[in-house]
């Protein structure tokens, strides 16, 4: 069976065939597997829920102003953004489990405090921290992966998380029609409950976490100790990340733009954005592992072309939407949603998979960190720069992600065969 032809592995493969005759490495055991899985689905629930409340929580139950909370919020984040590469050279020196473990208390101290903040800085200071929790999470989160699982086992965890970050976003988005409901105590309620979440998912973590005899096995066993040098040096590693920034940009461009294109644009009903959205969350969370599963059977350079190759398709669809009658382009945006959303369902766990393998060795924590800022570049300057695109008029904004996303291809399949470990060509 060739490479191309593998089927994409079950829970009884793992970590190889090897496990059937002896025993399986202690970090990769499956009690191992399934705590930690609990504890991710955990962190994204929580993670997921909050995105679309903060502001809810912010206005209606501290009573602060709209425009000041935004600033405020995005403020806090920026401060996270930029602790990253500290960040990542922590994780070299403690481990996965241990940032994993810092980064579900941190959040749960940020989270029990929001219902106290009073004023402007207290909430830059509570979003900087969970903002922090947060680049603690990412950084050590496909690393930790890595140890657990063996090949290409890491995409389904993955995926799963992604599953359970996609549902936390609905539920938060659903609970925002019980607004006019909800009183103060049941906002704060909230906040506690998504704290003590994050207190269950650190204790399972701390059960997944290695032994110190099995710590002083890994010390022993890889002496390699890396820099932020040794990361820069490593010119395949660091276009690959640059490479990323292609599909996070498309990423951002579907959340970013579509409801600015129907509203602005098209000036159509209010509904088809919210349909579009619900439309792309049923097909990532119904689809994302049997997507998966689908495209196991590929290598993963294959299956990032495809993706690249499905995004700018999606937004090629959208180039003529200004100049087709509104029902027309209601129908383009909403399949625009589907293909976007298989596209992603496809992409970001093979990617990052793909990045966890390829990270030069000793410097797990700092190429992870490297990783992560390629997609915060884009969530950080996307939506200016889309603007800035859409202001020329939208088919210089479609056409220009429809690019962006072509130029994809060659990319990746260049870096299939510079790539060390294989990460992209198996």
């Amino acid at each position: 069976m060739s490479e191309t032809e593998r089927t994409f592995p079950s829970d009884d493969e793992f970590p190889t065939d090897l496990a059937r005759t002896r025993p399986a490495p202690p970090g990769r055991r499956p009690h191992r597997r399934g705590l930690f899985l609990a504890a991710t689905i955990i962190d994204a629930l929580g993670s997921g829920l909050w995105m679309p409340f903060a502001l809810l929580f912010l206005v209606h139950a501290q009573g602060f102003g709209l425009v000041e909370s935004g600033a405020a919020l995005s403020g806090g984040a920026l401060v996270g953004l930029a602790g990253g590469p500290v960040l990542g050279s922590i994780m070299d020196r403690v481990g996965a489990a241990t940032m994993l473990l810092a980064s579900n208390m941190v959040r749960a101290l940020a989270f029990a405090c929001y219902p106290l903040v009073t004023a402007v800085p207290h909430i830059v200071v509570v979003a900087a921290v969970v903002s922090i929790g947060d680049r603690l999470f990412w950084t050590a989160n496909a690393p930790m992966i890595t140890s657990l699982t063996e090949g290409r086992a890491s995409e389904r965890l993955l995926g799963i998380q992604t599953v359970a970050r996609f549902a936390g976003s609905g539920l938060g988005a659903g609970g925002s029609a019980l607004l006019p409901t909800m009183t103060i105590t049941a906002f704060h309620l909230i906040a506690y409950l998504n704290a003590a979440s994050f207190v269950l998912a650190a204790v399972l973590i701390w059960l997944v976490r290695p032994t110190r005899r099995e710590r002083v096995q890994a010390s022993s066993a890889a002496p390699v100790r890396g820099s932020w040098a040794t990361v820069l040096r490593d010119r395949p590693y660091v276009a690959f990340c640059g490479v990323t920034v292609l599909f996070t940009l498309a990423s951002v461009g579907k959340y970013s733009m579509l409801p600015i294109l129907v509203t602005d644009v098209l000036h159509g009903p209010q509904w088809v954005f919210g349909t579009a959205m619900a439309i792309g969350t049923v097909v990532m969370v119904a689809g994302q592992q049997p997507i998966l599963r689908f495209v196991g059977r590929w290598t993963r350079v294959r299956g990032m072309v495809t993706a690249a190759g499905i995004f700018a398709c999606s937004f090629a669809t959208l180039i003529p939407a200004s100049l087709v009658p509104v029902g027309a382009a209601v129908i383009l945006i909403l399949g625009t949603a589907v293909l976007s959303a298989i596209a992603e369902a496809i992409f970001a766990p093979l990617m990052t998979a793909a990045a966890a393998a390829a990270a030069p060795q000793g410097a797990e924590g700092r190429a992870s960190a490297l990783f992560q800022l390629s997609w915060a570049a884009s969530q950080v300057a996307g939506p200016a720069l889309l603007t800035s695109l859409l202001s020329a008029g939208n088919a210089v904004l479609w056409l220009t992600l429809t690019v962006t996303s072509v130029c994809a291809i060659p990319a990746v399949a260049l870096l299939s065969r510079r790539l060390p470990h294989g990460a992209l060509a198996r």
